[in-house]
């Protein structure tokens, strides 16, 4: 170490700060604690701000330089939240979150998108606050009314600016574009190829969590419908006992629907929305939405995304269980009822027999 310190300090701080701008993250972090000098420069701003632009060029437009800026620590705790991905290891989430308060509002959240093809990123967009359409008119009760009624209604959320993008044939995409044949070649492409990041930030504490698993969960080909294809991204989330959810887990599903053209050579996005779901596969309401969204910045982070593939199997065999079950009960409510009709008709038809 002392070597180390010696060396270091023959070369000058502006050098240093060049060669830790060409760090990633998790190096650029590893290096802060070899000494001190390497820990003040690795406290600049501007070098977490330049990984976290690279990483998710959503941070370099106009509109997210202020969401970022003006939280503690800014770029650098954006990125400590926000490259590791949300895991479910919890044990008892009751232990793990902090006192939440009964009504969040939408617009305490910020949302960076960030869509990647072949580690090149084809669409960014960022939202200040969660889109849910309150304000109609002045009348105050009406928009209370509003309100309320939109936190009691299935809950999601729609970027209208990545909705109907086309990416044209290019260099950059001429390979995936391309692409012909089966079916399953073009979902193995997708699958291997697209990449999504979906990062919500509480503007008010500066805490950020990626909702996304970076890559597909699952892909699957529309066939009715004429080259769509649909991709699922997320995250499954440990909540709260309180919130009354089937194993105290809930799904964060961001779903993306694209359409491959052949003959005219480009991709477009027909959609990209994201929602909440139970184990039982319904969806989970505006209000409660908005709680488990903000418990999600405090879950435990993990950079290991099999794990997190893991987790997310694991809750869809719990849901197809519960719809096991619910089925089950169906088929024998459904025998009771057939079997309670058939004696009543014998019993009628025992008395109108003439003996």
């Amino acid at each position: 170490m002392e070597h180390l310190q010696c060396d270091l300090k023959c070369l000058s701080r502006d050098i240093l700060a060049d060669i830790m701008a060409r760090l990633d993250g998790s190096t650029l972090a590893s290096a802060a604690c070899t000494c001190s000098d390497l820990r003040g420069i690795a406290r600049n701003q501007r070098l977490w701000k330049q990984l976290c632009n690279s990483t998710w060029p959503s941070t370099a437009l106009d509109e997210a330089q202020h969401l970022i800026s003006s939280s503690t620590e800014g770029f650098r705790r954006f990125y400590a939240d926000s490259y590791p991905l949300i895991s479910n290891d919890h044990k008892d989430a009751n232990n793990h979150f902090p006192i939440q308060p009964t009504l969040i509002s939408p617009s305490n959240f910020a949302l960076f998108i960030d869509v990647y093809y072949r580690e090149i990123c084809i669409t960014s967009s960022v939202l200040d606050g969660i889109p849910m359409e309150t304000d109609f008119g002045q009348d105050d009760d009406t928009t209370t009314g509003l309100t309320s009624w939109v936190l009691n209604c299935p809950f999601k959320v729609v970027p209208s600016d990545i909705n109907d993008e086309d990416i044209e044939d290019g260099d950059d995409g001429h390979d995936f574009i391309s692409l012909v044949g089966k079916a399953d070649d073009r979902c193995n492409e997708l699958k291997e190829g697209i990449r999504l990041s979906w990062v919500l930030l509480d503007k008010k504490r500066g805490k950020a969590g990626n909702l996304s698993s970076w890559k597909p969960l699952s892909v699957k080909q529309i066939w009715a419908s004429n080259g769509d294809y649909i991709l699922h991204f997320g995250c499954i989330i440990p909540v709260q006992e309180s919130l009354q959810l089937p194993h105290n887990l809930a799904k964060c599903l961001i779903v993306a629907r694209c359409n491959i053209e052949e003959k005219q050579g480009y991709l477009r996005w027909k959609e990209v929305s994201m929602h909440i779901e139970d184990t039982s596969g319904a969806y989970v309401n505006g209000g409660k939405s908005l709680i488990i969204l903000n418990q999600a910045l405090y879950c435990s982070r993990s950079t290991n995304r099999h794990a997190v593939e893991k987790g997310y199997i694991q809750f869809e065999g719990r849901k197809q269980e519960i719809i096991r079950k619910k089925k089950l009960e169906e088929t024998m409510a459904d025998w009771l009822c057939i079997s309670f009709e058939v004696v009543i008709l014998l019993i009628l038809g025992y008395r109108i027999l003439p003996i």
